[in-house]
């Protein structure tokens, strides 16, 4: 049996006393089921590649503390008869901004909404790097918003899959080598300096992070994603060196500072934070987002 099909197919199946319930989510390597156990419920993230999970539970495991990343329950390793099968269990969240953005009108997110995004992301970033962790693949479709946990339906952004990860620096500052030694050349919404060989910092997080909120916005990204190489990395070095443009004239402040990070002086994640909130001053950016009935139809506002 093929073990992409089997991977998606594990319904029935009762790891670490968790029972999976349903498909959630699927990839080419992977998929996520909702499970329980008595009246708990997390999410089971199940995987035929070995050094794709460790990494994410080495990850999950170091941001235990992290209130923006799921919380971690167990890494398993159970035998079956295709091979073996890598999971971890996760906390459950809701539906993920890429989703969230194909549900809504035009699949553009509204302003007031997105910058309030746009800031609860950018908090996820600053979380993730003040563990000395690099996410390395950030898009919408990696960060999800959490259960409603208030009678408000109050939600937050939480930022997920940590396969890609890279515990980058040590306690004292110094750099840490990837041994695996992947080329994100190849990833095509990759930065323009990780494009050009450079090693992914957490610098080029916050671009990708720019590159899905543009996207969410309205923007066309796709389409740029699928134009010659020689444009795309152009389209790639207005953004790191020149910031804003026609394209990027919403959030203009907070991509003219973006483009002025670099590797040697540390981010000041306050200060763009600030500049998000420049972006649309009329509207709170820190305020909360809820998850609430519109138009017959459940949306992030």
């Amino acid at each position: 049996m093929n073990r992409v099909v089997t991977i998606k197919d594990l319904v029935g199946m009762d790891i670490r006393g968790f029972h999976l319930n349903r498909l959630i989510g699927a990839g080419s390597y992977g998929a996520v089921y909702e499970s329980s156990s008595g009246s708990e419920r997390i999410a089971v993230k199940a995987s035929v590649r070995e050094w794709d999970v460790l990494n994410e539970a080495a990850a999950l495991q170091r941001l235990f503390y992290c209130q923006y990343t799921p919380q971690y329950y167990f890494h398993e390793e159970t035998t079956t008869p295709d091979g073996i099968l890598h999971t971890i269990g996760q906390e459950l969240l809701g539906p993920d901004l890429e989703t969230i953005r194909r549900s809504v009108p035009w699949q553009a997110i509204k302003r007031p909404t997105l910058v309030r995004i746009a800031w609860q992301a950018l908090s996820c970033l600053e979380a993730v790097h003040g563990f000395k962790l690099v996410h390395r693949d950030v898009k919408l479709a990696n960060f999800a918003v959490s259960l409603p946990s208030s009678p408000t339906n109050r939600v937050t952004i939480k930022i997920f899959d940590f396969g890609l990860a890279h515990h980058y620096m040590d306690d004292n500052g110094d750099l840490i080598e990837d041994s695996t030694n992947p080329d994100f050349r190849l990833m095509k919404y990759c930065s323009y300096e990780v494009a050009m060989g450079m090693d992914p910092m957490p610098k080029d997080d916050l671009h990708q992070l720019s590159f899905a909120i543009l996207y969410a916005s309205g923007y066309n990204f796709p389409k740029m994603l699928k134009s010659p190489p020689d444009v795309l990395l152009e389209w790639k070095l207005e953004a790191a060196i020149r910031g804003s443009s026609s394209s990027r004239s919403f959030l203009s402040p907070w991509f003219d500072a973006l483009s002025d990070l670099n590797d040697l002086v540390p981010i000041n994640y306050p200060e763009l934070k600030q500049k998000i909130q420049l972006s649309l001053p009329a509207h709170n950016a820190s305020a909360d987002l809820y998850w609430e009935m519109v138009d017959g139809e459940e949306t992030l506002v």
